[in-house]
């Protein structure tokens, strides 16, 4: 008898919590329930109801766990393209980060001018640290390119003030080999269908090498133009390193878009990749620094 009142009384407390408009905790949705879009917050792990409305309902909340949920669902359907580019103007960056990471696994020509009209800087963390020179680094290029005899690689090539040019292979980040040119290099250019990349010093002197044989060749009729701690990307952005710091600011809006740190001394090259969204950075702390969206 005691177990039945009990019992009873539960159940009158559950429908008047209902009834006063507040969800009794026996009531809560669990882990990997099903939860109707809008109606409660969903736990981690459970499934929205009610289709891309209810996906929408999820995307308009105020919790950015919320909005990220949202975006998730919408990346694996194939009628949430326009939430996912929606998400690339959320006030939360880190929102924008799953927005951006989500179209780029889209096929859709509207997913990529959504991502070539979007600018990533502001998401940019390092990817990875390049440590093996002496010296100040004084010059850096990347080429992302396919090449032709490392078809399955992407380089990185920097020169350090005693006058060593390393070559890195971006993917795996480590050393391919090194060269002496026993001076200061102040510019490189990377030619993936040479297979080349090709310095010039403080001097003026001219020299190529080839990434295959990693031997001398004659140097290309088109002169590596100076990498120096300012670049312009594309007209639209202004990349300029300066005290242990990469400053990106946007030309159009007039504003900086992001500040970059991880250097302990004086950023002195900075290079971006033309084909896909990267930043690489050398500095007198002696090391070479990759950028990009993790």
């Amino acid at each position: 008898m005691k177990n039945w009142r009990l019992r009873l009384l539960t159940i009158l407390w559950a429908a008047n919590s209902r009834i006063g408009g507040v969800i009794s905790p026996l009531n809560q949705p669990k882990r990997d329930d099903a939860v109707l879009g809008g109606q409660v917050t969903a736990p981690s792990g459970s499934v929205v109801l009610g289709g891309l409305d209810g996906i929408k309902r999820r995307f308009a909340s105020d919790l950015i766990d919320q909005r990220i949920a949202a975006l998730r669902e919408a990346g694996s359907a194939s009628v949430g393209l326009d939430l996912l580019i929606q998400g690339l103007q959320d006030s939360s960056l880190v929102v924008q980060k799953v927005a951006y990471l989500l179209l780029q696994k889209r096929c859709e020509l509207k997913a990529k001018k959504a991502l070539d009209d979007y600018s990533p800087y502001a998401l940019f963390e390092c990817l990875a640290t390049l440590a093996g020179h002496a010296a100040g680094v004084t010059a850096i290029a990347i080429a992302t390119r396919r090449f032709v005899y490392r078809p399955d690689q992407e380089i990185v090539i920097s020169a350090s003030r005693d006058g060593v040019v390393k070559v890195w292979d971006l993917q795996a980040q480590e050393e391919l080999f090194s060269v002496n040119v026993w001076a200061i290099v102040f510019a490189i250019s990377i030619d993936p269908d040479e297979d080349s990349f090709t310095i010039r010093t403080k001097q003026q002197l001219i020299k190529s090498w080839s990434l295959r044989t990693e031997q001398p060749v004659t140097p290309a009729q088109k002169q590596p133009r100076t990498i120096a701690s300012v670049t312009v990307n594309e007209g639209r952005h202004l990349i300029s390193g300066s005290r242990k710091t990469i400053k990106i600011w946007d030309l159009h809006a007039a504003r900086e878009v992001c500040l970059l740190q991880g250097h302990s001394s004086l950023v002195t090259a900075v290079a971006v990749s033309h084909d896909r969204p990267l930043l690489v950075s050398g500095s007198e702390d002696q090391t070479v620094k990759i950028w990009g969206v993790a």
